[in-house]
């Protein structure tokens, strides 16, 4: 058991980023599809780094210590090094990143190992500038995965990542994940990873998170073709139970105005624009994520306009909705988006009419618009 405090995926590269000048080596755990190995990708794109991807399941040990080969001059035998430790590089940085180490042959495993701990293969010693990253399931994530040993974890840095809603539902905006996907995710927690209880039920196939990103691909691919042709991809990913239980939040909301036809109404017939909201809990979380994610630096304030008038619906329809509870997350999220991309809406009237909204929800004062904007800066 690796008895550390677990984190999300940022967390996890903020913290190789944070200390990766003390060339301390990472090992990165957990369950398949946690994110161990987009986290690596996206700290190299982060650090315009060069990253070397080493799947240790593939190699053998001398694809790690390198091949012998006879000097004739000096008649001895040496090792030409693996391809992965030429110091030649077009960019400042280089991710060495050793992936799937608990699957990897002993042999192999033990020629990492002498890579991660002292930052040498032999005669060839690794640049100062590098960085040196391990990933690998616990024995409790896999069955036939493996620890490291007590040597190796006294000289590594252990990072445990386990997933975590709002920072995936995060992630999963920022690229571009469907509204469907994000929207069945908040009603169902549960199907973020599903390991355990797919364990339980001997299950070859079940969610996580790396998982939804591909049925969010397979959803936009096959948008048009027919319910059952969705329902059959979709289940060879997530398993037929999740994936029927998905179908039917998304046939729900198949019918509900876009984004654009939203703001189109509001424009011409804002008094109308209740008639056309979704009113279902379901239907208002898929078009609350589908704000956030559809939003541009031209449509931000009339988006937060638009998030306004949730909790202005008299009709009876809405009655028994959360309204000012998901006005605030669609605006929270709209508003977080809009701060990290530069986009001017703090001096629109629709923002501080949102922020009035927030200081005056059942008469209490709650955390107001500026205070979410302040935070995210």
């Amino acid at each position: 058991m690796i008895n550390t405090v677990s984190c999300t995926p940022d967390e996890a590269k903020d913290l190789i980023n944070g200390l990766r000048r003390l060339k301390i080596s990472f090992m990165l755990w957990g369950a398949t599809g946690v994110g161990k190995s987009e986290t690596v990708r996206q700290l190299a794109q982060d650090l315009n780094a060069e990253l070397r991807d080493i799947r240790l399941c593939q190699k053998l040990p001398s694809d790690i210590g390198g091949l012998p080969a006879l000097d004739h001059k000096t008649k001895q035998t040496v090792f030409y090094p693996p391809a992965f430790l030429d110091a030649r590089t077009d960019k400042k940085n280089v991710i060495l990143f050793f992936d799937e180490i608990s699957l990897a042959p002993e042999d192999t495993r033990s020629a990492v190992l002498g890579i991660l701990e002292e930052r040498r293969q032999g005669k060839v010693e690794i640049p100062d500038n590098w960085i040196i990253v391990a990933a690998g399931n616990r024995p409790e994530d896999l069955a036939n995965a493996r620890g490291l040993g007590a040597a190796a974890n006294r000289r590594l840095l252990h990072i445990v990542i386990e997933p975590q809603l709002e920072a995936t539902l995060a992630y999963f905006i920022k690229i571009g994940v469907i509204p469907e996907v994000l929207a069945f995710l908040k009603v169902f927690p549960q199907h973020l990873s599903g390991e355990e209880s797919a364990r339980s039920q001997k299950h070859e196939l079940y969610p996580r998170p790396a998982s939804w990103k591909k049925v969010s691909d397979i959803f936009k691919e096959l948008r048009k073709a027919e319910r059952r042709v969705k329902h059959l991809a979709i289940a060879g990913i997530i398993g037929d139970s999740v994936a029927a239980e998905f179908m039917l939040l998304a046939e729900e909301i198949k019918n509900m105005k876009s984004v654009d036809e939203l703001l189109e109404i509001q424009s011409k017939t804002p008094a109308r624009i209740g008639k056309y909201l979704p009113d279902t809990i379901n239907g208002l979380y898929a078009l609350s994520f589908a704000i956030a994610t559809s939003a541009s630096s031209d449509t931000a304030i009339q988006l937060l306009e638009l998030i306004n008038r949730f909790d202005e619906q008299k009709d009876a329809r809405f009655a028994g909705l959360p309204m000012r509870d998901l006005q605030t997350m669609a605006g929270s999220l709209l508003l977080d988006k809009a701060w990290k991309s530069g986009w001017k809406v703090e001096n629109s009237n629709a923002f501080w009419r949102y922020n009035e909204k927030r200081e005056n929800v059942s008469g209490n004062k709650t955390v107001s618009a500026i205070n979410v904007v302040a935070a995210v800066a």
